[in-house]
């Protein structure tokens, strides 16, 4: 799990390792839900980037995948 910097968004990986949702914090929603394989794989860490439009996440895959933040999150992380 993973907090931004601002704290309007909290990043979580499913139980496989094959979700990853983006939560506000204000009201709980998804904002935003991100594939990271079709393997199963246990997620070591997930962190957002100084700015908030990406997320990286590592895994068991020896892999690391870096996303892009859709602008719809946006709204979420000017409300601060």
């Amino acid at each position: 799990m993973a907090v931004n910097p601002e704290g309007t968004l909290i990043a979580s990986a499913s139980g496989r390792g094959r979700v990853i949702k983006i939560y506000s914090t204000d009201g709980g929603e998804v904002v935003q839900e991100l594939k990271r394989g079709n393997s199963n794989a246990e997620i070591n860490g997930l962190v957002f980037h100084p700015n908030s439009y990406l997320l990286a996440c590592t895994s068991t895959k020896s892999s690391i995948h870096i996303f892009e933040i859709k602008k719809a999150v946006d709204k979420c992380i000017q409300t601060r």
